[in-house]
Order: structure tokens, then C-alpha cells, then sequence
């Protein structure tokens, strides 16, 4: 079968479209033949160099596509199924697993990191972490939704724990992400204040259902915040860009508001007065992940139409260095998809 192979980290050039071996299912195990493969921020961390695998590695978690194969003792699912893939792997037996939280499991792995991903035709992954494709979606769509809205879900949900009508400050807007949390917030009844990097993301944030958005290269994100809310600040905020923003999010909180953070795309040392955070009350709260409880009630908003990717671009997979090098330039808004 074709894949998109990385042999050494390094540049986008590094990613290798060629033919590699099939594998067949073991026990528990379905074989996907993918339809699409959905690009995610990580992918750049892990071929830059950032995270350190073992190669060669497939890399990509994000799929959709159908069942061509099942393994022993597999029932939840039969051969021509249209599904979406859960790339987060866990053990199921350790105490983490056993309390539900799956997402901090002691075996925690994920599709193109711990194993080989869906940068391909084929991928073979437990039966377990395949759900059925919400059918208001296409495959390039349904693609998009795994990491992204599990991830925004966890975060947002499960972690912070959002209020309706709560007001928020969105990082990234133009992002995966960002166009998650813009859309769930606005299911919640939030107002949104969205920041962006370039004017035209800006009219895409709105008609998405951002209320206010903050172009980051001409204003201050906090002062303009300070703006909004007449001094107040937001209740809560989402932040995935990491060590450029961290203290002008910070800023941005009311009192006793939240951060929940997730992401360090411009770096991994943020700076915190500890003073300021503690007499403020803020709470900073870490994410990572999901659970997979919660993957049901996100698919549910699918299938009833309440939430909807955004597909910037679709690029043919042996157009993977391609993809990546357009990702890396920011200049997208939404998700970009590989199609094998």
C-alpha cells in the first residue's frame, strides 16, 4: 500500500511517499481503509524533531473511512462500516483506565506517535477505537472532528468545566482547534472574543459565531479584552499557542476566572506572576486528551447538525510535504486533510 513514511526528522522534505507492507488484524483488530486523513499540529511537532519516536513511523492520527477487515473476536463492528477513528490508545486495565479517565492512562499512546498512523491507504487499529461516521458528514469532514473537538471538549467540558453563557477568549481561531472551541462555545450560549493572526481570518472568525475577534499583530489581546468587557475580563479562557500569548492570556482573565491550556506551539515556558495569579484567584487548568466517554456525546452534535468542520484544504496524500509546509505558514483557517 502507498503511505507517507518518516525515516528521519527534520524538514517537511523529510516525509517519504512510497509503498510499504500491509499488515493484517490481530485479535480485537479491524483493518480501515482510509478515506481521509486529518492533519493536527502534532504532526509537525513529531516530524520537526520536537517529540522524539522511534522511526521509521507512519505518522497522522486523525481518519475516516471503511471496515475492509476484521480480526478475531471482533463483534462492535463488520467488514464495509463507515467509521471515524479515535487515535488515542490506552490500556483499559490500569487505575487511570478503571476510573474512566483513559486520558492520563500509564499506556497512553497515540495513532503516528506510539504506532503507525493514517498517512496511508490502510491503517489497522483496535476495534475498539473505531465509532460509526456521523452521516451528516463527509469523510474529508468527519476526518476533522476526532482530535480537534474531542480535544476542545475535554478541555473546555470535562476540565474547565464551561457555563452557559459564560464569556470566553478563544486563542487561535483560525486553527483546528480554535474553530472548535468557537462553535462549542457558541453551543453553550457563550460570548466569544476570538484571536486571530491575519485580517482575513478575521471575517471567517465571525461567521463562525465569534462575537468579537482580536487580530494579535495589531492589538494588544489584553487591553482589547479590557475593552470588550468594559474592565471585567472573561470567565474563561482557551489557550493552545503557548510561551508568545501566555501572560497576555493570563491578563485577560476576570477574577476568579480560567485558563485551560493544552497546547505550546510557540514555546513551552510560559511566565507566571505567581502573586498576581494567586490574589486574583485565577485557576490555570492543564489538558490533554479526552476520554473516551466523552467521544458519544461530541459524535451526537454531529449527527444532529449542531456542530460542523471547517476543511480549509484537501491535498491528495503523496502531496504530504506540501500540506505540511501550508500548515507550518499558518496561512489556513480550519483543518487540512490528506486524501490517500
Amino acid at each position: 500500500m502507498k503511505a507517507v513514511v518518516l525515516e528521519r526528522q527534520g524538514p517537511p522534505e523529510v516525509l517519504r511517499y512510497g509503498d510499504v507492507a500491509e499488515r493484517r488484524p490481530g485479535r480485537g483488530e479491524v483493518v480501515v481503509k482510509l478515506e481521509a486523513a486529518g492533519m493536527n499540529r502534532i504532526d509537525i511537532w513529531i516530524r520537526s524533531g520536537v517529540y522524539k519516536l522511534q522511526l521509521p513511523r507512519i505518522i497522522g492520527g486523525d481518519g475516516a473511512g471503511v471496515v475492509e477487515e476484521v480480526g478475531e473476536d471482533v463483534s462492535s463492528v463488520s467488514k464495509g462500516d463507515k467509521v471515524i477513528l479515535n487515535p488515542a490508545l490506552s490500556c483499559g486495565r490500569c487505575r487511570f483506565c478503571l476510573k474512566g479517565y483513559d486520558s492520563l492512562c500509564e499506556s497512553h499512546r497515540l495513532l503516528g506517535f506510539g504506532v503507525d498512523g493514517t498517512y496511508a491507504e490502510k491503517t489497522v487499529v483496535p476495534a475498539v477505537n473505531v465509532y460509526p461516521k456521523p452521516e451528516r458528514l463527509s469523510m474529508e469532514e468527519a476526518a476533522g472532528v476526532m482530535v480537534t473537538y474531542m480535544t476542545v471538549w475535554h478541555a473546555l467540558v470535562s476540565r474547565a468545566g464551561l457555563t452557559p453563557g459564560s464569556s470566553v477568549l478563544v486563542v487561535g481561531g483560525g486553527s483546528g482547534v480554535g474553530v472548535a472551541a468557537i462553535q462549542l462555545c457558541k453551543l453553550f450560549g457563550s460570548t466569544v472574543i476570538a484571536t486571530v493572526g491575519d485580517d482575513w481570518k478575521a471575517e471567517k472568525a465571525y461567521r463562525l459565531g465569534a462575537d468579537y475577534v482580536v487580530n494579535r499583530r495589531k492589538q494588544s489581546v489584553s487591553q482589547t479584552v479590557n475593552e470588550i468587557t468594559k474592565g471585567q475580563g472573561v470567565d474563561l479562557a482557551v489557550e493552545h499557542a503557548g510561551q508568545a500569548i501566555w501572560d497576555e492570556v493570563v491578563k485577560s482573565l476576570s477574577p476568579g476566572g480560567k485558563m485551560v491550556y493544552f497546547g505550546a506551539t510557540t514555546g513551552e515556558n510560559g511566565a507566571v506572576n505567581i502573586r498576581y495569579t494567586y490574589r486574583r484567584q485565577l485557576s490555570l487548568i492543564g489538558s490533554y486528551s479526552w476520554n473516551k466517554h466523552e467521544i458519544p456525546h461530541v459524535l451526537q452534535l454531529f449527527e444532529k447538525g449542531l456542530l460542523k468542520p471547517v476543511v480549509d484544504r484537501v491535498f491528495p496524500l503523496k502531496d504530504a510535504v506540501e500540506a505540511h509546509r501550508l500548515m507550518e505558514s499558518d496561512a489556513f483557517f480550519g483543518k487540512i486533510i490528506l486524501k490517500p
